[in-house]
């Protein structure tokens, strides 16, 4: 038995192995079976080229390959019909309104191996004088070679533009089983070309084709691995011709063929022209694969787009806008509102986001948008997971991500879930906010107006616009640092008058006890020296507690402690003192170690904070529970709420108070326990319905 024969008998293992697999996988569905029966066709067409190369005499061969050409006359419709169902919702529906075009494939070829339209082959198999095995075609083999080319470059066109349309986890999933159809046709193209040009059939280079069917058998078992059954309700486009690259290329290798058959010097054996025909059908493979890859076609359009397409856009007038509107901007909430609106209106972008990591690093806040007025809360918390993915994938790259498109040879862009939610709030581009080597946030739109996706001159816009943003963004928390410092800083300043104003007060004390002595028989002055002496002690204590906070390093002295019990022993000393009604709701929790003292103070300071926002109304709710190795314990009130602007540039510093009477020291103080407990403290606030402080306190440390 010769190699050849073991190639083809393999070929048909591997594709009857392969139809077997796709009509178990969904015995019912009527794209399996039509695919199941296509491939079913390629294992007769194998089984009967390895028989003709088993066979002993010309009859013989000429015999099995008749059959062989039979089986092929099914393969254009049952290909066709798959490629005109293969992602299709309602399948049954595309026959209905394709029919005729089954119909004619389904009737011209078989009808071109009758004996109405004359013999097939013209004579027997036999060598040419380079010993390759060969079957001359007759009138209706010629005919039927080119309407197979044809019918195959349909099927490849069909392929092609499955594969073009479908995104995110659907091209992900067909992928490896379009690009094996589409590899195992082109080998077809390039043996039939050759029958055309030599009139004969050539046995030998249908070996080929047996090695491109096991390739082709390989690559859609490895499609179905990633999924169970073939995916359905992708949308492909009408436009079946235009554009498409399948015929472009299939088109151009014909023409050079022919041109080299007509033109080149005498080869001297059939052969030789097989070798080069075969090489000028690799470089056509190749251009193909090139043109088909999104990140080489990403690459030459954005060069095409750089330096041989006029602008569509007045980057002049753009930059002078965007300085002109946010220069003089010093809020960073400030900034990418007005930052997104810029891009909105430049673009044409309805939904323009900005997305910044929080001062943690580990979780996500709005600051700018033009389609939503806020998103905190568990709506951020839902985001989180998805943005952090696209963070990371987008790490170290310069383009836009786009959700439900892939990058090159990776796997889904988004869980599906993650994915939905983001398409939910209009969010399907991101591109990331990145000053010099950190990571800031991600810019996040939807599509344009008119549904359509950004040309490349765009992203490099968007690119650009966010970088200025970036840079914005970090020059504003550069000097909220320095602010911060100098707030620090001037610290030593305000001690000094504040132990001048101390001095003044003891100055009147001691004025007051020297008089004492002297006019104790007076009831007047004692009266007015123990007022005075009341008034200045509260004044001392007062305002050397509050100091104290900011002067005095936080001592630190941890021991296992529960902070349920500690919660229920810090309410008992607070009962009498608040007005509001307080619930409590503590989940069981592992001892840790803190400073119980300290913590204390920190629940103390939220409470009395809570209790002062609650005025004459509202309640209190007090929590603990153990969350993703963290201890959490929670202070939330029904007060009036803090602004969005003060949380985001005040919360938590010295001296920045929304009280009346208040140093604004409390809050920065109880933020210095809990860092001092390796922990942080969280707030979440809408104006008008109250807050809520979050501890985060780590577990057995």
């Amino acid at each position: 038995m010769l190699y050849s024969q073991y190639i083809h008998f393999a070929a048909a293992i591997v594709s009857g192995a392969l139809a077997y697999l796709i009509i178990m996988r969904h015995p019912r569905s009527l794209v399996h079976r039509v695919f199941a029966f296509a491939v079913f066709i390629l294992t007769l067409e194998s089984l009967f080229n390895g028989l003709s190369l088993g066979a002993a005499t010309p009859d013989r061969i000429t015999f099995w390959q008749q059959l062989r050409w039979g089986a092929a006359a099914l393969l254009p419709v049952s290909w066709i019909t798959f490629g005109l169902i293969f992602g299709q919702k309602d399948p049954k529906g595309q026959i209905r309104k394709w029919w005729w075009i089954i119909l004619a494939a389904m009737v011209i070829y078989p009808a071109l191996l009758t004996p109405i339209f004359g013999p097939f082959f013209s004579g027997q198999a036999a060598r040419d004088s380079a010993g390759s095995l060969r079957i001359p075609l007759a009138g209706s083999g010629y005919t039927f070679t080119i309407l197979f080319i044809l019918g195959i470059v349909l099927v490849m066109a069909l392929m092609e533009r499955i594969l073009r349309a479908s995104r995110g986890i659907k091209r992900w999933q067909v992928k490896f089983l379009i690009l094996g159809i589409v590899a195992y046709f082109g080998a077809r193209i390039f043996t039939a070309s050759l029958a055309l040009l030599f009139h004969s059939v050539s046995l030998d280079l249908e070996t080929l084709n047996a090695a491109a069917l096991i390739v082709t058998g390989v690559l859609i078992m490895g499609s179905f691995v990633r999924t169970r059954v073939l995916p359905d309700e992708m949308y492909i486009s009408p436009r079946m011709i235009q554009g498409s690259i399948t015929i472009t290329l299939v088109g151009l290798y014909l023409i050079v063929i022919g041109i080299i058959a007509r033109f080149a010097a005498p080869i001297g054996s059939s052969l030789s022209f097989d070798i080069i025909a075969f090489l000028v059908f690799m470089a056509f493979l190749g251009l193909s694969v090139v043109l088909l890859s999104d990140r080489i076609r990403q690459s030459l359009k954005r060069f095409v787009s750089r330096h041989f397409q006029r602008p569509t856009y007045n980057y002049r007038n753009i930059w002078e806008a965007f300085t002109r509107r946010t220069s003089a901007i010093v809020e960073i909430h400030s900034l990418c509102n007005e930052a997104a609106k810029l891009i909105s209106e430049t673009i044409e972008i309805l939904s323009v986001n900005i997305l910044l990591k929080d001062n943690t690093g580990e979780g996500w806040r709005l600051c700018g948008s033009t389609a939503h007025s806020d998103i905190s809360g568990t709506g951020i918390d839902r985001l989180r997971e998805g943005l952090d993915r696209i963070a990371a994938r987008t790490a170290g790259e310069d383009g836009l991500f786009f959700i439900q498109r892939n990058p090159p040879g990776e796997g889904p862009s988004l869980p599906e879930a993650q994915a939905q939610s983001l398409l939910d709030l209009r969010m399907r581009y991101f591109q990331p906010l990145v000053a010099g080597d950190e990571f800031l946030g991600l810019l996040a739109m939807d599509e344009k107006v008119g549904y359509g996706d950004p040309t490349t001159e765009e992203e490099d816009l968007i690119r650009t616009m966010a970088g200025q943003l970036a840079g914005g963004i970090r020059n504003i928390r550069l000097s909220d640092q320095l602010r911060e410092a100098k707030q620090m800083e001037t610290l030593q300043t305000f001690s000094a008058f504040f132990v001048h104003d101390l001095k003044n007060l003891s100055s009147k004390l001691s004025m007051t006890l020297q008089n004492l002595p002297q006019h104790f028989d007076n009831p007047e002055f004692r009266e007015d020296s123990l007022r005075l002496i009341s008034q200045s002690v509260g004044k001392i204590n007062d305002m050397t507690s509050r100091m104290t906070l900011l002067r005095e390093k936080v001592h630190m002295e941890p021991r296992p402690t529960d902070l349920n019990e500690l919660v229920k022993s810090t309410l008992a000393d607070l009962a009498g003192t608040i007005k509001s009604h307080i619930d409590t709701d503590c989940s069981p929790l592992p001892e840790t170690a803190v400073d119980p003292e300290q913590i204390a103070k920190v629940l103390t300071n939220l409470i009395l904070n809570a209790n002062e926002a609650n005025g004459n109304g509202g309640g209190i709710r007090v929590s603990t529970c153990r969350k993703d190795g963290w201890i959490v314990l929670s202070v939330s009130d029904d007060g009036c709420g803090i602004s969005a602007e003060y949380m985001e540039t005040s919360l938590f510093r010295p001296f920045k108070t929304t009280k009346k009477h208040g140093l604004g020291i409390g809050l920065y103080h109880s933020r210095t326990i809990v860092e001092a407990h390796h922990g942080r403290i969280e707030a979440e606030s809408r104006e008008g319905v109250g807050s809520t402080f979050r501890v985060f306190l780590p577990i057995g440390e």
